[in-house]
């Protein structure tokens, strides 16, 4: 078997290099029904906050029907609302294929349980993959206060149940949910990190808050951030809206210490009668992640002073956060064309599955599936010896079979593409086609143009704007140049 020229090496140091957002996902096809976040934590006050959850079902095969049970503590949280992914064929990341029969979707919000139970009918085939089987949405009704202990509230699969087709039970394992409520200091008024406890990925530029709950006559104040200068670098410091909004500001101090890792932001208003009440963000920290190092960094506020009017402190607590940088995860795609290897490289925030690529039609796919606290992201580099485009086609990915904006740079050898999504499990097609096809379908017509005219004369701020309906320079405009790209080639359509 002869060997093309493509030199993998070569291509992971291409995606290494120009890479955003990074983890390593966890590998491994037991099937499993889980809550997904498994852990949600609230740090400062969060009574009447909202939050949703999913029930997933994933690395599942020949399933015909389930039936869960999930309960809930009623002392903290109260049940809101929810909503069934079933069937497949209505909900892109669901579960079980039409025709199916319902047979529980029930509420108990006093008992804090609920039921709920589908199967397919013949002629419908058997669901294999990952899918959602419901999203549900819980308020907070309250919040622990120091001397109470953290509330660590389970969200409980307490009953699962998996049919195959023909009646028989498909093994499982279960992962319930957590939700914790960190006690609140007694002293109302808190300075934190937002977001407190996250996880972000290698090389990936961020925003860390720093913000102020239940204050009030905020005059001044000088704050220092500490962190991990081995997994994080500080780029820049700038003002929050909170203090200004009572008037002009003066700043005292201004600094990023990348020696001692730490960030130090003091600011006053300037004449005016009063400070400010209430809640908000004081200033912001931008920081990038490491592109070679992993692990935890502290975020830990010191020399807090607030100062009132009447240049007095004021009584408040500090809650610090943490980040986790984690890895990425490159993987090389060997795929052989008429007795040649050629290398396809994907570095993802996902887990990459099912890799295949048909020639013919110039199309690859694969299953992405990741954590929700991650955005979901997928680098693709492709070979040009093998999908050299011509003048006037281009590349399009599908998300769940939709159309996703994508982002292409190229060098001699390789084309390189990049797309974020939220995380869930998704089936992911990139496809070689006309410039001009906005939907996917290898076809120009009215539907393309439609997309265009929607988002017509929107830049990327306006609700109407469509990424992949900027397709003419200038950029960053919706023109009449990018209709005449849809319409020069109106009614073509991509053969192989």
């Amino acid at each position: 078997m002869k060997k093309s020229k493509i030199v993998a090496l070569l291509t992971v140091s291409i995606l290494l290099s120009s890479l955003a957002i990074f983890i390593n996902p966890a590998a491994g096809q037991t099937t499993t029904v889980k809550v997904d976040p498994s852990l949600t934590e609230y740090y400062v006050k969060a009574t009447g906050t909202q939050f949703t959850v999913a029930v997933k079902i994933t690395d599942v095969t020949n399933l015909y029907g389930f039936d869960f049970k999930l309960r809930w503590n009623t002392t903290f949280l109260d049940y809101v609302s929810h909503s069934v992914s079933v069937p497949r064929d209505t909900y892109l990341d669901g579960v079980l294929w039409n025709p199916v029969l319902q047979l529980a979707d029930e509420v108990n919000a006093t008992e804090g349980t609920y039921w709920i139970s589908y199967a397919s009918v013949s002629p419908a085939p058997s669901f294999n993959g990952t899918g959602t089987v419901f999203t549900i949405t819980f308020g907070i009704k309250y919040h622990p206060v120091q001397p109470e202990p953290d509330a660590s509230i389970t969200l409980e699969l307490y009953s699962t149940d998996l049919a195959a087709r023909g009646g028989g039970s498909i093994d499982h394992t279960t992962e319930n949910g957590t939700v914790v409520l960190h006690a609140l200091p007694p002293v109302s008024t808190i300075v934190y990190t937002q977001p407190t406890s996250f996880r972000k990925s290698q090389g990936v530029t961020f925003a860390v808050n720093v913000s102020v709950q239940d204050i009030v006559d905020l005059y001044a104040f000088d704050i220092s951030l500490y962190y991990n200068t081995t997994v994080l670098d500080a780029l820049s410091v700038a003002e929050g809206p909170f203090l200004k909004s009572g008037g002009d500001t003066i700043t005292i101090v201004s600094e990023i210490n990348e020696t001692a890792g730490s960030v130090r932001w003091g600011i006053s208003l300037l004449g005016a009668a009063t400070g400010v009440n209430g809640s908000g963000t004081l200033f912001t920290i931008t920081f990038q992640s490491s592109t070679v190092a992993t692990g935890p960094s502290n975020l830990t506020l010191q020399n807090t002073e607030l100062s009132n009017y009447n240049a007095e402190p004021i009584d408040h607590a500090v809650i610090d956060g943490s980040v986790t940088i984690l890895l990425v995860e490159v993987i090389t795609h060997t795929v052989v064309v008429d007795g040649t290897e050629y290398y396809f490289v994907t570095a993802s925030s996902s887990s990459i599955t099912d890799f295949t690529y048909n020639d013919t039609q110039k199309l690859l796919s694969f299953n992405a599936t990741g954590p929700v606290d991650i955005l979901g992201f997928t680098n693709i580099t492709m070979p040009k010896a093998l999908l050299l485009l011509p003048a006037n086609d281009t590349f399009i990915v599908l998300l769940d079979g939709n159309a996703i904006y994508c982002t292409r740079t190229e060098n001699t050898t390789h084309y390189l593409l990049h797309f974020t999504y939220a995380h869930s499990g998704h089936a992911i097609e990139v496809e070689r086609t006309l410039i001009g096809d906005l939907n996917g379908d290898r076809r120009v017509n009215i539907y393309d143009v439609v997309i265009v005219t929607v988002a017509y004369d929107a830049i990327p701020t306006d609700t109407r704007w469509n990424s992949l309906a900027d397709l003419a320079a200038p950029w960053n405009k919706i023109s009449i140049f990018d209709v005449v790209m849809v319409t020069r080639v109106y009614s073509k359509t991509w053969t192989p």
